[in-house]
């Protein structure tokens, strides 16, 4: 008897230090034939359950969670599993009734109240999925993970400074959360409370403690094209002074003699250079931390919409410097250049406006709805 006890009780040790490293089905085989000697462990019946989840096996995993119930139904462990693993069966009003029974019986276990958040999240009930978080909150207050998982729910509701505030928390006690520190900076980017290079550097930190994340790795995306298309404005800006240099279009008392002098056209070659130096560097890449200088190469290279916008300054810019660097005769000919230098990145800039503001309201009534 005292050998059996024994081997049992090293087999579910074991089973939980392969469990530590992440060797789940070697753990759900020892746990499994520890349960043969021992099928009243509800907690071992547990642990079986998430070993087998983690393994892929989420038929095996319920099974094993209502055999627990069944060792002991007043053991709060086996009630969390089964309301975690039903909704993977589209059973989510069963999962609820789990997720309750789990917090009746283990009221003061955090665990037990994150999966009841869960299942009213599920069911629609936002405020519920908000109280029961914010009692996660109260139970474990040193998890980085139950303040993160609070502002989710605190947004649905409306209460976006609780939001905030649990994003904030987070990062106080874990200063690598990655996710955290993306949805604080997209928050503050909603609250145009930060600006673009600033936003693209906290999306490369976030992506930097967290390389694997297609969320984050998007949002940095987003961030560095909206920072290409801002290069159209430097394109806009020269269009506008070789016009008034090239005098294309005099209005008032302004010379209309043509050619214009040779020093005048190079001194608006040095302002057209003034403005791209400003406006390329000053205002934007100089800010811009390496990790999101190397997405903005990075993204040219293998996202070719992201080579639009500098293709369409270019175009502007190259229009521009053609006005100034020919010695015109012809109005016309100054006028139709200028044009055709500006049109196109007038309308693209037009047109990508309308489409955001589409996407925004759609996305908007998606969230009131």
């Amino acid at each position: 008897m005292n050998t059996n006890m024994g081997t049992g009780t090293e087999l579910k040790e074991r089973a939980g230090a392969l469990m530590d490293i992440g060797r789940f089905d070697q753990a759900a085989e020892l746990l499994a034939r520890y349960l043969v000697d021992a099928p009243g462990d509800a907690w071992a019946w547990s642990h079986l359950a998430h070993c087998r989840f983690r393994a892929g096996d989420h038929e095996g995993a319920l099974k094993a969670a209502d055999e627990g119930i069944a060792a002991d139904p007043e053991c709060w462990y086996p009630w969390e599993r089964r309301a975690f693993l039903l909704p993977f069966f589209m059973r989510v009003d069963e999962a609820l009734e789990a997720a309750r029974e789990a917090v009746r019986v283990g009221p003061e276990e955090a665990s037990a109240h994150s999966v009841l958040a869960r299942c009213l999240l599920f069911t629609g009930d936002h405020q519920g999925c908000y109280k029961a978080h914010r009692k996660v909150v109260e139970l474990d207050p040193e998890n980085p993970t139950a303040h993160f998982n609070l502002a989710h729910p605190a947004e649905l509701i409306g209460r976006l400074d609780v939001r905030e505030q649990a994003l904030r928390n987070a990062l106080r006690l874990d200063p690598d959360y990655a996710d955290a520190r993306a949805q604080l900076a997209e928050l503050h980017s909603d609250a145009q409370r930060i600006k673009l290079p600033e936003l693209a550097g906290e999306y490369s930190a976030a992506l930097g403690a967290k390389p694997d994340s297609p969320y984050i790795e998007h949002k940095l995306n987003v961030v560095v094209l909206r920072l290409l298309r801002r290069t159209r404005w430097f394109a806009l800006i020269c269009l506008v002074i070789a016009a008034l240099t090239s005098r294309a279009f005099p209005t008032g008392d302004a010379p209309r003699e043509l050619p214009v002098p040779l020093d005048t056209r190079l001194w608006s070659l040095v302002l057209m250079s003034v403005t791209w130096g400003l406006g390329a560097w000053f205002f934007a890449y100089r800010k811009l931390p390496r990790g999101a200088r190397n997405t903005v190469w990075s993204l040219l290279r293998r996202y070719w919409p992201s080579r639009l916008p500098l293709a369409q300054a270019a175009w502007g810019t190259l229009c521009a410097l053609v006005l100034v660097l020919v010695p015109w005769t012809d109005r016309g000919y100054e006028q139709t250049i200028a044009l055709v230098g500006a049109v196109p990145v007038v309308l693209a800039m037009w047109f990508g406006n309308a489409w955001r503001r589409q996407q925004n309201e759609r996305r908007e009534n998606r969230e009131k709805g």
